[in-house]
């Protein structure tokens, strides 16, 4: 009687070891495309912050810019501001604008004195802060809750965007048909002449970040 011969059962070694390195090489692209597709999504939610907050930064912008009005101010220490200063100190620019809503009817003009600046966030020096010890520079706009100032008034301080390594205005002049960097203000300063008001036909704003990204805007002066 021939005996016969038993069926092998399961995977032979070399089935075993083909089959782990199938399932490890399909596991390996699988990891890479996840990790491309999470990196992906990262990025994407990067840019939309990105472009959200720029986009509240052209809001407020648009809003500033557009209102510009002929009034000059008194700063805290009793000195005469023109109407828009880009001399100041502590800002690149600041002006007088209009259209300060006032939802809660409070006892306040609605003109607002705004200032931009370049600097630290106002929170660097907190410990308690996440922005404690940031080396970023901010675009910085602060406005005041009255227009002519008590030696205790100080601006409230609003970040607009991170990364900024310039902010320049120009001016356009109707009457000069040109576009200038130096500051177009409304009244004679100090000489007690009556002078007609002189207002820029429109603003444009360069805003330079640290990525070499250049954000311009124009805005007409109503």
């Amino acid at each position: 009687m021939v005996p016969v011969k038993s069926k092998q059962n399961g995977f032979t070694l070399i089935e075993a070891l083909v089959s782990m390195f199938i399932f490890a090489w399909i596991g390996l692209g699988s990891y890479q495309i996840l990790d491309q597709i999470i990196r992906a999504q990262q990025q994407n939610e990067k840019f939309s912050q990105q472009l959200a907050t720029l986009q509240r930064a052209s809001w407020q912008f648009a809003r500033d810019f557009r209102q510009m009005v002929d009034r000059e101010v008194i700063d805290e220490y009793g000195e005469l501001l023109p109407a828009i200063d880009t001399e100041h100190e502590d800002s690149l620019i600041e002006f007088t604008r209009a259209g300060w809503s006032n939802p809660l009817q409070w006892p306040r003009s609605e003109l607002q004195r705004v200032a931009y600046r370049i600097d630290y966030h106002p929170d660097s020096d907190d410990p308690d802060s996440e922005y404690y010890q940031d080396e970023a520079l901010y675009l910085i706009r602060m406005f005041w809750q009255v227009l002519d100032r008590a030696i205790d008034s100080v601006p409230i301080e609003q970040v607009m965007l991170r990364d900024v390594v310039d902010f320049r205005p120009r001016f356009y002049d109707p009457a000069g048909d040109d576009w200038s960097d130096e500051k177009i203000i409304a009244a004679a300063q100090g000489s007690g002449k009556s002078k007609e008001p002189k207002l820029p036909a429109a603003v444009e704003l360069s805003v330079v970040l640290e990525n070499d990204a250049v954000y311009s805007y124009i805005f007409k002066v109503r």
